[in-house]
């Protein structure tokens, strides 16, 4: 038996017969079985220390390198802080195990955190042990018996790779740029799950051979991103976590949600204010790599209170740096005083943590998106809501979002670029996004929406001011089904993809979008749709619209659509198709 073996034998022990000194407010981990960069793995012993922990303790990372095979848990605390070295010497917690030649495509989260309040992390950084994507430069494409392929020679950083490179199990290839904006010249996604995983050939020591149907339309010199897996487990996930702080956390790459949160059903606390200072999730400095986060980087499902975002920096993602919504539901069936809703996604009934009692919901007409009134939760259970005072017309089929489910918002100061998808995704009744700088994205840089369409994300907005900003190349790419779906570079509407541009004013109010400098956007700078009350002022833009791939709308600097109410004045164009559109 080795020493280590010995000796967290030995911590175990101790921590079973409930050794006094775990009772410490500050626990170095160091002191309970866990040694940095010795390469073993360090989850049962954390574990062990978070099991033990006393409301108020805090967890202190010396500095180093921790490993750890499968996730760890923290539930039932209140007032934990935990963090790292606060010197030049840093603290990564580094999750190990990841099979980029597996199908599984299921993996481990690094933390999960349920029914906990008052929670501090801080002063971390965070790694994979293997790179969950590998990216490199196109050098021909061609066509075969065998189908239309391209070769693309892979960055040294992935050697570790090359003797089983033709065996990797890709999910998606997507195309960039040489500045590094996703171009969506190809977007191919394969379900591990079904055994669909693209064809490969290994050429020489790091050059491949990948076979695509969308082949013909990348060029030599073209950048190609492999995403090997895009797992259902975020790296830091928080359930039922109320008044959470996280501060100068670095994430290196993940290969799902970097944050999520979302309520807990039979939890003692519900998820409420999230604040974020200097959250970083980007390739490392000495890597070339494209993409970090192969998901979102911040997804919140269900959440009270306020949200907060400052100083934060988002690099090459696969998906949004920050999406906040709560879940829309249909009405599937409807009595006197209770309502069966229907999860819009999963169309089942919807799930017990949707909401709770004393939850306020709000009714929006199933076809216009328009609000019909609010009611308070009496009882919920199976779907089944019992409501206090049904309003009049509310109708099956109608829409049901949570009124306080879904957190105020405020985004300032933070760097969005080189993603995937879009910058931020909003979808709450009072926001602000200010001071913020997006460049090379793919979609919008800010998307402002209440998806009735296909994601069925709530809720709308009832106030929101969007300024400061500086948008450059976005919105240029972002496709559906071979499909273009931007609109703007600050878009409003009532969907994500496809639509969500035809429902009447009043689902949106009162939006203020001014001194934003947006340049180089292929299609409207501004695009705003089903809104009552909006004010567009002193916005510079630039080179915009005039490379339009959105039909009619496109071709217009700023586009209003289904809005009245409407004020736009003292906004300043250079190079621009058309100024203003409105229907």
């Amino acid at each position: 038996m080795t020493r280590l073996t010995f000796f967290r034998l030995g911590i175990l022990v101790q921590l079973l017969l409930g050794w006094t000194d775990l009772n410490a407010k500050i626990i170095n981990v160091t002191h309970f079985g866990m040694l940095p960069n010795d390469g073993q793995d360090d989850r049962q012993a954390l574990q062990l220390i978070l099991d033990r922990l006393q409301d108020g303790d805090k967890i202190y990372f010396p500095a180093g390198t921790y490993s750890f095979s499968s996730s760890l848990r923290l539930s039932g605390k209140i007032g934990i802080e935990i963090y790292g070295s606060l010197g030049k010497e840093t603290s990564t917690l580094m999750a190990t195990g990841f099979d980029p030649f597996s199908s599984n495509a299921s993996w481990t989260s690094l933390l999960e955190v349920s029914d906990c309040k008052d929670l501090i992390i801080r002063n971390l950084f965070i790694d994979v042990d293997r790179p969950v994507s590998v990216n490199g430069t196109v050098v021909g494409t061609g066509d075969s018996p065998d189908g239309s392929f391209y070769e693309i020679d892979l960055l040294p950083e992935f050697s570790e790779y090359t003797d089983r490179l033709a065996e990797l199990k890709i999910m998606h290839q997507l195309s960039y740029n040489a500045d590094g904006t996703p171009n969506y010249h190809i977007s191919t996604h394969c379900d591990l799950k079904n055994g669909n995983w693209p064809h490969i050939e290994k050429l020489s020591t790091l050059r491949l051979k990948i076979y695509n149907n969308e082949a013909h339309k990348l060029s030599k010199g073209e950048l190609i991103n492999l995403r090997l897996k895009i797992t259902g487990n975020p790296c830091f996930s928080f359930l039922g976590v109320n008044t959470l702080t996280m501060r100068d956390i670095t994430i290196w790459q993940w290969p799902a949600f970097a944050m999520y949160v979302s309520d807990l059903a039979n939890s003692r606390h519900r998820s409420g204010d999230m604040t974020l200072e200097r959250i970083r999730m980007k390739p490392k400095p000495t890597s070339g790599r494209l993409m970090s986060i192969s998901a979102d980087g911040i997804h919140v499902a269900s959440m009270a209170g306020t949200f907060k975002a400052e100083h934060c920096e988002f690099v090459g993602l696969g998906d949004d740096a920050i999406n906040i919504h709560s879940r829309l539901c249909h009405i599937g069936k409807i009595s006197a005083d209770s309502v069966l809703l229907i999860n819009g996604w999963t169309k089942a009934p919807v799930e017990d943590d949707w909401a709770f009692k004393d939850d306020i919901i709000e009714f929006l007409d199933g076809k216009t998106g328009l609000p019909k009134g609010k009611a308070k939760v009496k009882f919920r259970g199976k779907g089944q809501y019992q409501l206090k005072s049904i309003p009049k017309h509310v109708n099956v089929g109608d829409f049901a979002a949570k009124d306080t489910g879904t957190p105020s918002t405020i985004i300032r100061d933070c760097m969005v670029s080189n993603s995937r998808a879009r910058g931020f995704v909003v979808q709450s009744k009072k926001v602000v996004i200010s001071n913020n700088k997006i460049w090379n994205i793919s979609g919008p840089a800010i998307l402002l929406s209440c998806d009735m369409e296909r994601w069925f994300e709530a809720t709308t907005v009832k106030k929101a001011t969007i300024t400061g900003n500086r948008i450059d190349n976005c919105g240029n790419y972002l496709r559906w089904d071979d499909t273009l779906t931007g609109y703007g570079a600050i878009a409003v509407k009532t969907g994500h993809e496809i639509g969500g541009i035809d429902k009447p004013a009043g689902v949106h109010h009162n939006i203020t979008i001014q001194a934003n400098t947006i340049s180089d956007c292929s299609n409207s700078a501004i695009f705003v749709s089903s809104t009552d009350g909006v004010k567009i002022r002193k916005n510079h833009i630039k080179n915009c619209s005039n490379r339009s791939s959105i039909p009619f709308y496109g071709n217009y600097a700023i586009y209003l659509k289904n809005c009245v109410n409407d004020q736009v004045f003292d906004n300043s164009f250079n190079q621009v198709k058309k100024l203003l559109g409105k229907d």
